[in-house]
Parts: structure tokens; sequence; C-alpha cells
């Protein structure tokens, strides 16, 4: 699926009494601060969401300020476009939505809350993306700027707007985005920012996209915006081809530096932006991160860092103290005598690979990892999965739509539950595991079959987690049995 570049410019002024339409208010603040926004700059702003529930009914009290604000909740009929001069459209939907594509034909300009930022902020920007590790590399680096002493800001698909933000802009400031193929399929081709950085660029959303290819043109969106560096694995065939006219370009690896790149020299993370001798920043032991994919985003952060004024030094203890995002891998308990981590973020079976290849390599001898996973398919593709997490498993716990499929997949080669709920199979993953086993919750399938979105499914684990570890009773499933 290909979508047509937005043609808004949002930073002109609007004429008196224009309307910009707001479609999706969205459950992470793009939406809300959209709407503030362009309230502020003048503009009428109609909201539709075709939602009304409670949810939506709070932004709304919570908006009783602006008094130029149209609520539209629960339709999304095409009348919703009289007078409209602007369509801002929420990331989520689709380009097949009605609305939105009755907004191209009638020639309304379309825009997005990326975009509106993009259109005004003063300072660099530093944009981040990649199929896994965006907040984490993003979080790092806006740290690891801090911590060295420049003034930067951190918003975008982390989960705040950085439209938020809009007192605090400053023309020396370096805000680090976070943005996503969602947000980069409809960036205004004039868009640009200061440096580009990408972690691996794997396989996601491709229900979305329609094909793996359009997912991965849609990221590479973002190397084409890029004026003065460009950062990613070296050996990442995808984001290593994409085009970019920038006069820096950056790669990371687990191998010794070249000019240009960040690599390990006895242990240590090591950067070379030229042809001086590495700088070190941080032992590889030092790190509160598990696992080499976040090396690898220690190592991107830290070459995007040292591009907008980051110091060696400062950029060290950042990593050095940078504690796991939640839902990111990481140790969250231990019942009699089994390890319990928490991998809730993902969503795709590269993120799980990964988690598992790190556990089993934490393993002793004897320990076993079981895996509990399960959700809803972006592609059908149960075969890939189960020749992913195989080799690393004791046995699995699956549960949702794709327990069963994947199952079937699985077949023998380990021994395989399969639950309707998460309830269930965390159950039964904790009754598999002995003592000196880990037991790994990295869903690897999207969260739609029974949750609103990722952080619902993350909460919910370990909301029955923790009654699993003091025996309480376990609250009753948000997700109300849903399919």
């Amino acid at each position: 699926m290909t979508a047509r570049s937005p043609t808004a410019s949002p930073s002109v002024p609007p004429h008196p009494g224009a309307v910009a339409l707001v479609h999706g208010l969205g459950r992470f603040g793009g939406g809300r601060e959209a709407v503030r926004y362009l309230a502020r700059a003048g503009w009428t702003v109609r909201i539709a969401d075709k939602s009304a529930g409670d949810d939506l009914q709070a932004v709304r009290a919570a908006m009783s300020d602006l008094r130029t604000l149209d609520w539209q909740l629960g339709r999304e009929d095409e009348a919703l476009l009289a007078d409209v001069a602007l369509f801002v459209a929420n990331p989520g939907v689709p380009e097949g939505n009605p609305l939105l594509q009755a907004a191209r034909a009638r020639g309304v300009p379309i825009t997005q809350e990326a975009d509106l930022f993009l259109a005004d902020y003063p300072g660099r920007v530093v944009a981040v993306t990649g199929t896994n590790g965006k907040s984490t590399t993003s979080t790092l680096l806006h740290r690891a700027l801090q911590t060295s002493g420049v003034d930067a800001l951190l918003g975008g698909n982390i989960g705040h707007s950085l439209l938020a933000e809009v007192a605090h802009w400053r023309p020396d400031q370096v805000a680090v985005l976070e943005i996503s193929s969602f947000q980069l399929e409809r960036l205004h081709a004039d868009r640009r920012v200061h440096g580009a950085v990408f972690t691996r660029v794997l396989k996601d959303h491709v229900d979305r996209h329609g094909t793996l290819d359009a997912y991965h043109r849609a990221k590479g969106r973002l190397a084409t915006a890029a004026s003065a560096f460009v950062v990613h694995a070296a050996d990442d065939p995808v984001a290593s081809a994409y085009a970019s006219d920038v006069p820096l370009r950056l790669r990371y690896a687990a191998t010794t530096p070249a000019p240009h790149s960040a690599g390990l020299v006895d242990g240590f993370v090591a950067l070379r932006l030229a042809r001086d001798p590495a700088e070190r920043i941080v032992h590889q032991d030092a790190l509160r991160l598990l696992g080499a994919f976040q090396v690898e985003n220690v190592m991107a952060a830290s070459l995007a860092a040292r591009c907008v004024g980051g110091t060696p030094h400062g950029i060290g203890v950042a990593m050095a103290n940078a504690a796991p995002l939640p839902f990111r891998l990481q140790l969250v308990a231990t019942r009699d005598g089994v390890r319990i981590y928490d991998n809730g973020v993902s969503t795709e079976v590269e993120s799980t690979r990964s988690a598992l290849q790190t556990l089993s390599a934490l393993q002793t001898q004897a320990g076993r990892v079981h895996w509990l996973g399960g959700g809803k398919s972006k592609d059908g593709d149960y075969a890939t999965v189960a020749a992913a997490v195989v080799p690393h498993i004791a046995s699995a716990h699956l549960f949702g739509a794709a327990a069963a499929p994947l199952a079937a997949e699985i077949g023998s080669a380990r021994p395989t539950t399969v639950s309707t709920t998460l309830r269930e199979a965390l159950a039964k993953a904790l009754a598999a595991a002995e003592p000196g086993d880990a037991v790994l919750w990295s869903p690897a399938f999207a969260s739609f079959d029974q949750y609103p979105n990722f952080r619902a499914r993350a909460l919910e684990f370990h909301a029955l987690l923790a009654a699993a570890t003091t025996g309480s009773t376990p609250p009753a499933s948000s997700a109300s049995g849903a399919m």
C-alpha cells in the first residue's frame, strides 16, 4: 500500500475561521496535543473519533479550557469535512479509511502530529526508527545528551508529543524524535531532520503496509529526510541500501570499529567518528541492559549523541546508568527458584528471538527457558515463528488467536500448551518451570485479538504475575475474552 504525501503547510497561519479536522485522538497523546497546538495557533478545531467512550469523554473534559473546539465523537461520516481546510490524520488510521479517502478526494491538505512538529520546531531533530529498540535507543540518546550538558527533548512515538513542549523549544536545542513506519509513510516530502538513526529494519506491520517491501520503503523515508548524518547497523541490508544525500554515514557492529563507526575494543563500546583513535565509551559488562541487541542500541545512540554535542564521558555515564525501559527484557521476579523475565513489548518474532538467545546464554548448563507468548499474527507466518523459537526453549505456552496454529507448527519439537487467555498460559508456564529455569514473557504477536495495545497486555501480565507470586486472587481480565 502506497500512501500519498501530505500537502499541508501547517506553519502558515490559518485564515479567520479556518477549520482543522483532527481525526482520531489516539491513546498516547498525539491527537490531544495536535488539538491544543492548532487551537492556540488560531484554528477552529473539529475533533472526530469513531469512539465516544469514557476515556475520550475524559479527554474532552480535560480540554474544556479551549473554546474553539467542535467535538464530534462517535462518528466518521463525510459530513465532518464541511468547511475543513486541514485534515490531521492519526497514524494508527490506515490509508483505506473512508473519511481519510474522502478528504483526499476533496483535495483537503492532510498532515499529522509529527509533521506539525517538524514544520515549526526551531532546533535540530534527531529521529530514531527501526523495527525493535526504537524507544530504548531514543531514550539512551536523550540521556546521553542531557548527561553531556546538551539541552534536549524526547518525544514522538515513544508516547509523548513534542507539541506539548512548545514553551520549552529553543533554537540551540536537540529534539530526539522516535518515529514509526505509520508516521513515516505519511511524512511530508519537505520535512527534514538533522540526523536519522536506524535500529535494525526487519519484518513487521505487513498487515498495515500490505507488503514487506512497502514497510521497508516507509522506514527509508527517514534516510531521505536527514540532512547531516545517518546511523545504521553495518550488516543491515535494508538500512544500508537506503539512499541519502547526507555528508556522514555512520555504522555500528560488534567488531573493531573502522573510521565512521562504532564497535567493540577489549569489551568496550568504542567510537571512531573520523580516522582518530577509537574513543572508549562504556564496557559491555557495565551495562544494566541485557543482550547483544541492547549493545547495538548503545552503539547507535552513542554515535548519534557524538554528532550533536555529546561527550564521551557524558555518554558513557548515561549508558552505564540506563535501566531497561518497562516491558523490555529484564528480570522482574523470582518464584521458587524460577527467574521470570519480561519482554512484553514484543509484537513480532525478532524481538522474541533476541530475548531467547540472550536468556539461553545466561542460563546455567542445567537451566531451561520456558516461553510464554501469543496474540494475533500480522502475516499468518507461523512456521517462521516456530523455527525462531524452538532452538532456544524447553517448552512453549501459547494463548490467543495464534496459539493453535503456532502449536501445530511446533508440533512435537517441544512440549507445548494452548490456552485461550494469558492467565491460563502463565499458570501453565510457571507449572512447567523447575528451580534454575527461566520463564520468558515475550508475546511475538500483536495484541489486537484481546487487547487494545501491547501496553494493556503487558500490564495484565504484571498483574497476573504479582497475584501468582503472592498467592492472591488474580484480577479479572481487562480484555474480557474479546477476540
